[in-house]
This record gives structure tokens, C-alpha cells and sequence, in this order.
């Protein structure tokens, strides 16, 4: 037999492997793993590749590990469990709506996402870039001592991406510490020199990922994330990256609605937790020559980053984070616990609609169940791909009773509000990529007031948007049905 033939019959094995582990092991759903079996039979060579590079999680499950920040977690880990206790024994205040309807929804984000619920927190939010950089802005150029940053996209070379930059350049030069994380696919534009200056400035910047062999491997997971933590008291995340195109100014995609939140408080420590933690497993992967010397498992350093809240509120919050290194899609349980918890309504803005059956289920029984469910989503699409498996998934929504509308312009916004009372506010699409294959940040806000001003906010948005009818929606043309079918077909591939 010659080396081909023992290639071609090794690699053939794997594929059975990987196979009979997809489902007997991994238990991944029914119609992802018959789609990959598929692959596997008629691609015996092609698809475990990619597999490799497309569909397996596992690998980041051991890169975690190797990798994480352990003394960091440990007085994560410290902290959850006593707050596990203190919300169970009755030492954490919980308003009276929460604790009658939604006690359990803190409960399994606290056990399933490890996410802890503070309630000294502001929770503001930002309905469009213009405030969301107008803020922001303001209190980076007023940091005095660290400036954390991670966004999937920073578009160097507009005049968004170079304020930026510009601005973090001059905070660095000022002896502020600045660190940066962008994700090296969110803008294939951009270039390393593009951030030159601010590391000649003494700041210090990492794409996702550090080298080419694990840009590589993991070219089909992104670090989704939207991160601005200053002096560790203020807190940003949500929709928004840095950009001229978030402003409007893409007149392909105009008008652009997109959604941000600012926080002080309690909350803002564990979205530091998780700067520090992915910083961590970019600086481990870097390597001795490339990492930087100046360490945030430094132990005096470290204590900076968590100082005393300076300014208290009294909005509930928890930070749910997800991506392909956990065994569990913590952001879809929650949005799941958040659409059968809902008693009178629950409103939707996504980009990308893609739930996979049980969310599909889960909107059907809420809106059987007498719940008002509405879904937006844009009425201009920036992938096409995406937006027809979106389409494809509206019918079935609107024979449920659940409401659809399209606003008129690009609506980049993932904001989930339900019963005046609990709203979320993050990167995380309603899709399949989002809950499987992205590292993922929400928002969890327990609060009357922030409720209620989402749910005016999509009110609003409603007036600018055209409400899709089933009748109508049946209507549409041959060729665009046959596309649906199509990009539905390899949906679970992607």
C-alpha cells in the first residue's frame, strides 16, 4: 500500500471519528450533526478539514484551560459561590416585580453562565453611535489610570477608527496604561502599522488572535465582543464597534440604528474580569519574545483594576458572557429563560435572525401562550447570505401570531426587553454563530426605568419600520424563495 492510500485511509478514519463523536459524545443537535455526516461521507477527505476549521469547539475547551487566567478565576469562581449565597439567604435586594416573576432567571444565569448579580449599578443606554462615541470619548480622555478596549471591528483608516486611536495615543503618551484587543477578521482593512503609534506611545494591542498558525486554526470564530472599561469604575458594551459606517455615513446602509450601554457600579467589575481574562489568553498564546512584559496577573497592578465603585445606582445587573470554549451556549439559556419567563411582552431587535428549533419553539408557545412577541429586523441587509436565511425563518414566526417588522434602514441593535421590567443589551445576535461560534457579551439589566425606556425605544423604532404580514410575506418572489431554501439548506454548516 503506498502513502497515499494509508493518507487517504487515515484521514477517512478520522472522519468516521469524528463522526461517531459529534453524536454520541458531543451530543450535537439532530440537523447540524446530520449535516456534517453528510460532509464526512461525501467529502471523506475535504470534510474533516473542515470540520477542524469550522464546526469543532473542542479545541477551544482545551486552550481555555491551558491558558486561563487562574488566580483571576479562582476569585471569580470565590465570588460567584458567595453570591449564590447571599442571594439565597435573602442578602441581596431584588425589586418586588423580579422576585416574584424572575427570582429563577437570576438563579440559573448565576449557575448556568457564572454570572454575578450586583445591584449598586447606572445602567444608561445609547441608542446611536453619535451619543454612545460623544460619552465615551469624553471619559477616555478624562482616565487617569487604565484604559481597557476590545471591539471586533475598529476601521483604522476612516476618520472614526483615527479619532480613536488618536485619542488612545494620547491618553498612553499621558502615562495612562492602555490595552487593545480587536479581532484581526472584523476589519481586513486595517493593518498592524495602523496601531503603530499608539505602541510606540507605550500602549499595548493584540489582535484575536497573536499568530498566524491560531489566526489560522480559528478563522471561523470571531471575538465578538464590544469592550470599553475605564479606570475600572465605567463600563461599555453592546452593538456598537468604532467606525464611520455606525454614524450613518455608509450610504449603502443608512440609516443606521444600533444600540450601547454604559454602566458604573458593581457590574463593571465582571466586565473587567473578562478583559482581563481574554487579555490573559492572547498574552499566554503570544509567547515570551512577542507577549508584553507589563502583566495583568501583576498583584498590585490587578488590585487597580477593581477599585471601589465611586458612584452607585440601584439597577440590578448581571454580565453574561458565551463562546466556543464553553460546554454550554449561555447567551441563547438566557435568551430562552427570557422568552418562557415573559408574561405580557417581549420585544426583539436583531440583525441576523437565525434560532435554531427550540428558540423557534420557545417564540411559538410564548405568543400561543397570549404574550405580545415582536421581532425587527432590517429592512436593509449587509449580508445577503444571512438575510435570506433570516426571510426564511418569518413565516413560521408570523403563523405563530408573533409580529415581524423591517426597519427602514440597517438595524444592527440586539436589544431583548420584556415586561417592563428586565431588558438585555449586548454583541450577541438571535443566530446560531452568536450562540455557538462567537465570544459574546450581554448585558442582563433588572430595572424598571431601563425596561421601560426599551421598550419606548423599539416603540419608536416601530415607526420607522413596515410591519410584515403573513399574506404579504407568502407573496414574494419564486427566485427569492429558491435562495432561502438554498442558504437554509447549509445553515447549520455555518
Amino acid at each position: 500500500m503506498d502513502l497515499w492510500s494509508i493518507c487517504f485511509i487515515a484521514l477517512y478514519s478520522i472522519n468516521i471519528i469524528s463522526g461517531l463523536s459529534m453524536v454520541f459524545a458531543r451530543k450535537v443537535d439532530v440537523g447540524r450533526a446530520l449535516a456534517w455526516l453528510l460532509t464526512f461521507i461525501f467529502l471523506p477527505v475535504v470534510g474533516f478539514v473542515l470540520y477542524f476549521f469550522f464546526g469543532s469547539t473542542a479545541k477551544y475547551r482545551l486552550f481555555y484551560h491551558r491558558f486561563r487566567f487562574d488566580t483571576l478565576s479562582s476569585a471569580y469562581q470565590e465570588a460567584i459561590q458567595k453570591n449564590r449565597t447571599q442571594l439565597k439567604s435573602g442578602k441581596i435586594s431584588v425589586p418586588s416585580a423580579v422576585a416574584e416573576y424572575y427570582l429563577d432567571m437570576i438563579r440559573m444565569n448565576q449557575t448556568n453562565a457564572n454570572s454575578v448579580y450586583t445591584v449598586d449599578n447606572t445602567a444608561e443606554l445609547l441608542v446611536d453611535a453619535q451619543a454612545n462615541y460623544t460619552r465615551m470619548f469624553a471619559e477616555i480622555e478624562a482616565a487617569k489610570e487604565s484604559i481597557h478596549v476590545l471591539y471586533f471591528i475598529i476601521k483604522t483608516r476612516d476618520e472614526s477608527g483615527k479619532r480613536f486611536l488618536a485619542l488612545l495615543e494620547k491618553k498612553a503618551r499621558e502615562g495612562v496604561e492602555v490595552r487593545v484587543i480587536y479581532d484581526l477578521l472584523g476589519y481586513l482593512k486595517g493593518r498592524r502599522r495602523d496601531y503603530r503609534p499608539l505602541i510606540d506611545a507605550g500602549g499595548m494591542v493584540y489582535s484575536y488572535l497573536p499568530t498566524l498558525l491560531s489566526s489560522v486554526i480559528s478563522v471561523n470564530y470571531h471575538m465578538h465582543r464590544k469592550i470599553v472599561v475605564i479606570d475600572g469604575r465605567i463600563a461599555y458594551t453592546g452593538g456598537i464597534n468604532i467606525g464611520d459606517d455606525y454614524l450613518g455615513l455608509d450610504p449603502k446602509k443608512t440609516p443606521w440604528r444600533d444600540t450601547a450601554i454604559r454602566m458604573t457600579g458593581g457590574s463593571v467589575h465582571a466586565v473587567q474580569f473578562r478583559f482581563l481574562a481574554d487579555w490573559h489568553y492572547l498574552d499566554k498564546q503570544a509567547g515570551r519574545t512577542k507577549a508584553y512584559p507589563n502583566k495583568v496577573t501583576d498583584p498590585a497592578r490587578l488590585k487597580s483594576y477593581f477599585p471601589q465603585p465611586a458612584e452607585t445606582g440601584n439597577a440590578g445587573v448581571q454580565i453574561i458572557t458565551s463562546g466556543p470554549d464553553q460546554e454550554y451556549a449561555t447567551i441563547k439559556d438566557s435568551y430562552m429563560k427570557m422568552v418562557g419567563s415573559a408574561k405580557k411582552y417581549i420585544y426583539i431587535q436583531t440583525p441576523y435572525l437565525v434560532p435554531d428549533e427550540s428558540l423557534t419553539e420557545a417564540l411559538r408557545l410564548a405568543a400561543r401562550s397570549g404574550v405580545d412577541v415582536r421581532v425587527m429586523i432590517p429592512g436593509i441587509p449587509d449580508k445577503k447570505f444571512v438575510y435570506y436565511i433570516t426571510l426564511s425563518h418569518v413565516e413560521e414566526l408570523l403563523s405563530s401570531g408573533i409580529k415581524v417588522y423591517t426597519h427602514k434602514g440597517f438595524l444592527h441593535a440586539k436589544t431583548v426587553v420584556m415586561d417592563d421590567c428586565i431588558a438585555s443589551v449586548g454583541s450577541a445576535n438571535f443566530d446560531s454563530r452568536s450562540f455557538r461560534l462567537d465570544y459574546e457579551m450581554n448585558a442582563l439589566v433588572y430595572d424598571e426605568a431601563f425596561a421601560r425606556q426599551c421598550r419606548n425605544t423599539f416603540l419608536t423604532d416601530v415607526k420607522n419600520s413596515r410591519e410584515l404580514t403573513l399574506e404579504n410575506h407568502r407573496k414574494r418572489n419564486g427566485l427569492q424563495k429558491i435562495c432561502e431554501g438554498i442558504c437554509r439548506l447549509i445553515e447549520p454548516l455555518v
